[in-house]
């Protein structure tokens, strides 16, 4: 097959070729030297627990179902007054408008809420 020849990946190291840090012998009776102040390493560590700490902050909130159930709960409670309130507000503005322009069929409404209470009503107290 021709053009199946593959250029190797430049950030990918050659399997052949030792990892110099890995290749070094380790002697756990030998200190690790870093090349770094004191200051620039205490720098590093504050600065790892604090990733960690976000880190931490992260997963105890994924984990803490109840509490976002609560919090999804309080944000679709809001969601839903909000929707109400504005039905309220849209209602309040258009009802006197539509019953001013077509009373019959605002009366008529109104008797077939009623007819239909009475029904149910009627029905209920049968089964009853």
């Amino acid at each position: 097959m021709t053009g199946t020849h593959r250029t190797p990946d430049p950030r990918t190291p050659d399997p052949g070729t030792p990892d110099p840090v890995s290749a070094a012998p380790v002697d756990p009776d030998r200190p690790v030297v870093d090349a770094r102040s004191s200051q620039e390493r205490r720098a590093a560590v504050e600065e790892l627990r604090a990733d960690l700490g976000e880190t931490v902050s992260e997963l105890a909130h994924r984990v803490d179902v109840p509490a976002r159930v609560q919090a999804r709960r309080e944000e679709l409670t809001a969601q839903a007054r909000d929707g109400v309130d504005r039905a309220r507000s849209a209602v309040d503005r258009n009802a006197p408008q539509v019953v001013r322009e077509r009373p019959g069929a605002v009366a008529a409404a109104a008797v077939a809420a009623v007819l239909a209470v009475v029904v149910v009503s009627r029905v209920r107290a049968r089964r009853a």
